[in-house]
Order: C-alpha cells, then sequence, then structure tokens
C-alpha cells in the first residue's frame, strides 16, 4: 500500500509536546517554546530513526485522536458496514500505517526549520494551527486541524499539508481499494503492508 506521496517531514514534530488539556490561548505559546525539545531529537545523530521516532511518538501520541483519523480515513458509510472486531483490527492497523509513514518520511530531515503562524479557532469547539516547514529554498504550509475535547483540551484530528488533507489522501486510497474488495481483503492489504515495512 502506497503511502501518502506529498509532503510529510515534521509533519506531527509540530505538535511534538503535549497539549493535554491545555486552552486555545496557550497553544501557540507553549508550541513555540517546547518545539526545540523535539528538533533537539531529530539532531542527536548517535541515534537511529527508530530511535528518535519513539521518543518522538512519546510526546505526541496523546495530542492525536487517532481512531477519529481512522474512522475519517475510512468513510462513515464503510465505517458503519463492519463490525466492532473489524473496526478494532483497521484501526490498530492504520495507526501502524501512519507511524510507519511519519518514520519513513522522518529519514529526510536535514535541518528544516519550523514556524508557527497562528491558532485560529474557526468554531467554538474547532481551530487550526496554521505552520510552515522551512528547508533552504521551499517553504511549505502545514495546518493542524484540532476539536476541543472536555477531557483532552485541544486534540488533532487532520493535518493539511501544502494545501491537501491526510484524512482525505488515505480515504481515496481506501476508496479504490475498497471498490475492488471485501472490507477483509483490505484489511489482509494493510497488515501484510506493516509486517512488509515492519
Amino acid at each position: 500500500m502506497k503511502h501518502i506521496k506529498k509532503i510529510l517531514i515534521l509533519v506531527m514534530l509540530v505538535c511534538s509536546t503535549s497539549l493535554f488539556a491545555m486552552q486555545s490561548n496557550d497553544v501557540k505559546s507553549q508550541m513555540d517554546s517546547k518545539i526545540h525539545k523535539a528538533l533537539s531529537i531529530l539532531k542527536n545523530k548517535q541515534e537511529s530513526t527508530e530511535q528518535k521516532a519513539k521518543k518522538i511518538f512519546k510526546i505526541f501520541d496523546e495530542v492525536f485522536d487517532y481512531r477519529l483519523m481512522a474512522r475519517l480515513s475510512l468513510g462513515r458509510r464503510a465505517w458503519m458496514n463492519i463490525s466492532d472486531e473489524q473496526r478494532k483490527k483497521y484501526v490498530e492497523n492504520f495507526i501502524k500505517l501512519l507511524k510507519e509513514s511519519f518514520i519513513e518520511k522522518l529519514k529526510l530531515y536535514n535541518d528544516q526549520k519550523i514556524q508557527i503562524d497562528n491558532f485560529l479557532k474557526t468554531r467554538r469547539s474547532r481551530a487550526i494551527l496554521k505552520t510552515s516547514i522551512i528547508d533552504k529554498k521551499d517553504k511549505t504550509e502545514v495546518d493542524y486541524k484540532f476539536y476541543r475535547s472536555r477531557k483532552r483540551g485541544w486534540i488533532i484530528y487532520d493535518v493539511i499539508v501544502a494545501g491537501v488533507s491526510i484524512i482525505q489522501s488515505y480515504r481515496q486510497q481506501f476508496s479504490d481499494l475498497l471498490q475492488n474488495g471485501s472490507f477483509d481483503n483490505f484489511l489482509k492489504d494493510m497488515q501484510k503492508a506493516n509486517k512488509s515495512n515492519a
């Protein structure tokens, strides 16, 4: 199964500090002050990519709603037509696929800089953190879509890279695969892809 082809270098890194129960007026300032911690992990040349990724995942896992991202990526119709057991297996494999994609893109890191631009509330319980990844010649806009959870504060449910939604990209890939076979076969393909990347 192909990974998303758009630039994903540092896609999750911008949010690699805990936003647990963080209020909207705290997001930008705390992200701006703590992002250097995550960047320092990447700059450590004595550790492997996998070791670095493990540390970064430990920091940002509670920031992302992986289950919601998995459900949105599959689409409402497909999600409603599968059993609880199928949902559980799908979510587990989606998380593995998402993280493996991140690890692959992490290998492309070459001292890029991250600029945090603004945190905008689009609705009462929705917001966007606008950022930029700055290379020597290029600047890529990366927007993080948040929803507000009563227990967890502001949580990420989608990432927009250069105008392209990760959720929509996965949904298109998954929709194409599901049109050509059953959900069980689709799930087997995901499992095979994850095993080959292990």
